[in-house]
């Protein structure tokens, strides 16, 4: 599970920015949170803001990090890192690395990954365990050379603190290359402490955006649709197809040379009774689509207990239907591994203190005349559980909305 993430100098985030998942002590809603150990872990957070103020970004610094960790041991000697995009009004920002850090429990231990990186190579990279209620280093790594205790740099690359992880890791140090991640070339050559954290970047956290459902998500869902031997699979869309009142009542899933395609079963009352019409997928509606590609990720999510991280999740869905599939994530009888759904939304029946958290909510705002955008959580304003944050957050009383000029531009 994913506890804290922080990006620094990444597209419009010039400053370091805290996306946590870390509880308060509210005792609010105690099934929108699970506790793991002595950390009480969100099964979910909403981040909202006006068009342009930065909310894709938050989910591009996860992607872009996310996969610079997965692609780090195919990346060839020399190769860019295209995904780092500094801040870009800064020349200063323009040369600085861009920073990116995760907190996450994976196998019952709490670790820390973190790294910084330019497009050309990668300059600090460090893994902590928590085996007790004080971290282990696993490595340090500093490109620049390390600081001793004085804080005087050497020649030194690479630090591990404990001497049967060191007897380990340091002949590895020498198959690794500047632009790639320690993690991942001490993991291709069977590294154990490394190991577990790799494989939760790999497996147990993934980004999404519905502008990718069709052409990127079916090879993803499609496996899944074709793999449905128990068809556990389309009774769970087949379900949430009726919760959204979509007239499907079932389809049909055909597979052929690694090209897909979906059917729908539409149950039509006419003058000649009860008759079923049939569609292609590319009939229906983005909403219908966006639900279709949806259901298998969210399902698969209560299975492994994975972070799901879902940029404009709510695009051509009902505000109702968007309500349903949050709650589902806190409901312990569905999402019984614990997990959690991360989402940019514009739906704001989410703004309702009876069904979420104060500290689920984020906003985010761009100051127009630097175009840095800030993240903070609605649990720094501290609202009163009756108050309604609908119409504060419409009047602008948390920042994060357009200030519409009620069209005195266009009239002059």
């Amino acid at each position: 599970m994913l506890l804290q993430f922080s990006v620094k100098n990444y597209k419009s985030f010039k400053e370091k920015t805290v996306l946590s998942l870390e509880a308060s002590s509210d005792k609010e809603h105690l099934d929108n949170l699970t506790i793991q150990g002595k950390d009480r872990i969100l099964k979910s957070v909403a981040i909202f803001g006006a068009n342009a103020s930065g909310k894709s970004n938050i989910f591009g610094a996860l992607s872009a990090a996310i996969l610079v960790v997965r692609n780090s041991n195919v990346r060839q000697l020399g190769e860019p890192l295209s995904l780092i995009v500094p801040f870009a009004f800064d020349k200063n920002a323009v040369d600085t690395p861009s920073e990116f850090e995760f907190v996450f429990v994976a196998d019952n231990k709490k670790y820390v990954y973190g790294f910084s990186a330019t497009r050309l190579k990668v300059i600090t990279e460090y893994l902590y365990v928590y085996n007790s209620n004080k971290p282990t280093t696993v490595f340090e790594r500093d490109e620049d050379g390390l600081e001793d205790e004085q804080g005087i740099r050497g020649e030194e690359k690479y630090r591990f603190t404990v001497p049967s992880i060191r007897t380990k890791l340091k002949p590895l140090v020498e198959r690794n290359t500047e632009n790639k991640l320690f993690i991942a070339t001490a993991t291709s050559w069977n590294c154990e402490e490394t190991k577990i954290p790799m494989m939760w970047f790999m497996k147990s956290i993934n980004t999404y955006s519905p502008k990718e459902y069709m052409d990127l998500l079916m090879p993803v869902t499609g496996p899944m649709f074709e793999n449905d031997a128990d068809m556990s699979l389309r009774r769970f869309v087949n379900g949430i197809l009726r919760e959204a009142d979509i007239n499907i009542s079932d389809y049909f899933f055909e597979s052929k040379d690694k090209s897909y395609k979906i059917t729908t079963v539409h149950r039509v009352v006419n003058d000649s009774g009860v008759e079923e019409y049939l569609l292609d997928m590319q009939s229906e509606s983005l909403g219908t689509k966006n639900i279709f590609f949806l259901s298998p990720i969210i399902k698969r999510a209560f299975e492994t207990g994975e972070t799901v991280c879902v940029d404009e999740f709510d695009t051509s869905l009902h505000p109702m239907l968007v309500v349903y599939l949050v709650g589902l994530f806190h409901n312990p009888e569905v999402n019984k591994n614990n997990a959690q759904l991360i989402i940019s939304s514009h739906t704001v029946a989410l703004l309702d203190l009876k069904s979420m958290r104060r500290d689920q909510i984020y906003f985010v705002e761009k100051e127009q005349e630097t175009g840095v955008s800030e993240l903070y959580s609605l649990d720094e304003y501290s609202p009163r559980l009756r108050e309604d944050i609908q119409k504060a957050y419409l009047l602008g009383r948390y920042g994060a909305v357009p200030m519409i000029n009620e069209g005195g531009e266009l009239c002059r």
